[in-house]
């Protein structure tokens, strides 16, 4: 059992650094905020598919690794929005895999400004393989070595969008219903209220966001896009991404266009983005993490990737 503490100490003090706890975390956050922030849902007149993958600390055993594909979009004729992602976590012995959907409602302000409220909600599996485990403690009560632990929850995010043809922000509250993951070898855990049967080895904190961009444009041909999200997690440090892309392209919005970009993760890295959207349809995207934290000398960066397509506009 000690051997189990001290990588889940371990992972825990990486998380603060680089993962935002439970949530997965996006260099890209920019192409797909709807991951965090289901007010995005119906905000833009089309539909659109997109994946984000993320290979998390290169080098470093039992790295993070999550993959995610989303869709979403408008409603016909009404100002309403629906969409889901399907997520895979993976971080060593632990992984979670998440199936949500998603509503929200648009509210037109004035000609120039419009607010979103939008509902995820879901299901997810997490899962611990003890196979990947060392127990020292052969009577260990809650772990026996081999066995797969694994659990089904509910889970839940709200988030309040606004937006205008130049800027746009938001705010969403991620893990509403603070599901705990409980481990127990032998013992009812549905019944049984003792201490032992009732220990409770981590769970899912809630996460609270604040994320905004703006749109300003130079020429026809040449546009800057700055981006920032604050996280927060329960009593740990606030943490931000500060994000400057310079996007080249006919009339810098529309067409084919080349973008590019570096940012600033507090206390964890700095990264360097490019991309491309082809026809205002296709686009790809690739950011690489150069992480300046204590784990560097573990680990030689971060990797992630992002591929969209843009269905044709209905609204």
């Amino acid at each position: 059992m000690r051997k189990l503490i001290i990588i889940f100490i371990f992972l825990g003090g990486l998380s603060q650094l680089g993962r935002a706890q439970m949530d997965p975390l996006y260099t890209q956050f920019m192409t797909n905020p709807f991951l965090i922030n289901p007010g995005i849902t119906g905000t833009y007149p089309y539909y659109q598919i997109i994946t984000n993958n993320r290979l998390q600390w290169v080098g470093m055993a039992d790295a993070p690794l999550t993959n995610t594909i989303s869709m979403y979009g408008p409603m016909v004729n009404m100002p309403m929005g629906v969409g889901g992602f399907i997520m895979q976590d993976r971080w060593g012995p632990e992984s979670k895999i998440k199936i949500t959907g998603s509503y929200a409602y648009n509210y037109t302000v004035s000609e120039m400004l419009k607010v979103s409220l939008g509902l995820n909600v879901g299901m997810f599996q997490y899962k611990m393989d003890a196979s990947d485990l060392r127990i020292e403690n052969k009577d260990d009560n809650y772990f026996v070595e081999g066995d797969v632990y694994q659990f089904y929850k509910p889970d839940a995010t709200v988030g309040l969008f606004a937006w205008s043809p130049t800027y746009n922000g938001g705010i969403a509250l991620t893990n509403l219903f603070g599901n705990k993951f409980i481990f127990a070898d032998n013992l009812n855990i549905e019944t049984d209220t003792t201490d032992q049967a009732r220990s409770v080895l981590s769970r899912l904190r809630r996460h609270f966001y604040v994320h905004g961009g703006y749109k300003y444009l130079i020429n026809h041909e040449l546009a800057i896009e700055p981006a920032l999200i604050l996280r927060k997690v329960a009593a740990d440090p606030l943490q931000m991404d500060i994000n400057v892309r310079a996007w080249y392209g006919k009339r810098a919005w529309d067409g084919t266009s080349l973008w590019g970009g570096i940012s600033y993760r507090t206390k964890d890295a700095v990264n360097i983005l490019i991309g491309v959207v082809y026809q205002k349809k296709i686009e790809v995207g690739y950011s690489y993490d150069i992480t300046i934290n204590p784990t560097k000398v573990y680990q030689s960066g971060s990797h992630e990737l992002m591929v969209s397509f843009k269905f044709n506009s209905i609204k």
